[in-house]
C-alpha cells in the first residue's frame, strides 16, 4: 500500500579526497540504508559508477587501499593538459568491462560540461567509461574529451555536486555527500605588504593549481547545497588530502566512514518510513477527510 521513498545520493569531486565517498556507501550499507539512484561528478562520479555496477562497498574499499593509483596518471608536456587520461580509461574499462548505463544495478547520473556551448551534460545512456573519462576531465590538468563538435570538461566547472540531477531523476529524499568542505577561515585585514623571504618550499604547478582549484571547489559546493536544498549533507573534513594523494585513500575512506557514522542518525530519519504519516496522507487524499485527520494529528 506504501511505496518506500527514493533516495538519491550526490557525489561531489575532489579527486583523491573522493575516496570518502567509499566510506560513506559502506556506512549506508552497513545500515541497510538503501540507495536508488547515484549521480556523481569527477571522481564522485567513478565512485558512483564503480559502486552502481556492483553494489558492494566492502570489497570496493579493499581494492581502493590496494590500488596503485599514482600509476593511473600518464604526464605529459602539451598544450592540452599535464595529463593523457589514456591509464585511467583503460584503469576504468578494465573495472567495468565495457557496461552500459542501462546494465548498471542502480541508476547512474555523470556530469560533464561542454566547452564549445557553454552548457552542463548530464550522461545516463550509452557508455559509462566514456562519460567519466569525460567527467574527470579537470580543465588545464587533464586533456578535455573531443566528441562530435563538444569539447568535454569535468562536471564540476558548474555543477560540482550533482543535486538538480536527482531531483530530476525524481529522488524523494537527497543525500549529499560534499568533499570538498573546508573550514572557513576568516579574513585577515590590515595586513603588512613588505614580504621577507623564508625557507618555505613553494609548491610545484600541479600542487598550486589543485589547492587553488580545491578553495574555489569548496565554495561551489557551499553554494550549490544552500540553493538546491539536498535533506542531509555529509561533509567530512578532507582538507589534509590533497587532490592527488590517493597513496592516502584508507585514511579518506576512514573519514569517509566516520562522518557518515556521526550522522547515521539524521540519515535514518530520513531513511526509515513513518508508516503513521503515510498512513494518514493516503486517508486523507482517498476520503477528503482534511479537517478530521488534522485533529487525529494531534493525538
Amino acid at each position: 500500500m506504501f511505496k518506500r521513498k527514493k533516495i538519491g545520493l550526490a557525489l561531489s569531486g575532489g579527486g583523491a579526497r573522493g575516496l570518502a565517498h567509499i566510506g560513506v556507501l559502506k556506512v549506508l550499507e552497513d545500515y541497510k540504508i538503501p540507495i536508488d539512484i547515484i549521480a556523481g561528478t569527477s571522481i564522485g562520479a567513478v565512485v558512483g559508477a564503480l559502486y552502481s555496477s556492483e553494489p558492494n562497498a566492502k570489497k570496493l574499499k579493499k581494492e581502493s587501499i590496494n590500488s596503485n593509483w599514482k600509476d593511473l596518471f600518464d604526464y605529459t608536456i602539451s598544450k592540452k593538459g599535464l595529463i593523457k587520461g589514456k591509464k585511467i580509461e583503460d584503469f576504468l574499462e578494465q573495472k567495468l568491462d565495457k557496461i552500459k548505463f542501462n546494465e548498471l544495478k542502480i541508476p547512474l547520473y555523470v556530469t560533464a560540461f561542454d566547452l564549445t556551448k557553454k552548457r552542463e551534460i548530464v550522461f545516463s545512456k550509452g557508455d559509462v567509461v566514456n562519460a567519466l573519462r569525460a567527467s574527470i576531465s579537470i580543465p588545464g590538468i587533464f586533456i578535455p574529451i573531443e566528441e562530435k563538435g563538444e569539447i568535454l570538461v569535468d562536471g564540476g566547472v558548474t555543477d560540482i555536486i550533482p543535486i538538480e540531477a536527482l531531483r530530476k531523476a525524481k529522488a524523494d529524499i537527497i543525500i549529499a555527500v560534499n568533499v570538498e568542505y573546508i573550514k572557513e577561515k576568516r579574513t585577515l585585514y590590515g595586513q603588512n605588504a613588505d614580504f621577507k623571504k623564508t625557507n618555505l618550499n613553494i609548491p610545484n604547478l600541479l600542487n598550486t593549481l589543485t589547492k587553488a582549484l580545491q578553495v574555489k571547489a569548496s565554495e561551489e559546493c557551499n553554494f550549490e547545497i544552500l540553493n538546491e536544498k539536498a535533506d542531509l549533507v555529509i561533509s567530512p573534513n578532507l582538507e589534509k588530502i590533497g587532490t592527488f594523494e590517493f597513496q592516502k585513500a584508507k585514511q579518506a575512506i576512514k573519514i569517509g566512514e566516520r562522518k557518515a557514522k556521526s550522522s547515521i542518525e539524521e540519515i535514518k530519519k530520513f531513511a526509515e518510513p513513518n508508516i503513521f504519516k503515510d498512513f494518514l496522507n493516503d486517508l486523507e487524499k482517498r476520503l477528503d477527510l482534511k479537517e478530521a485527520i488534522k485533529k487525529v494529528r494531534k493525538i
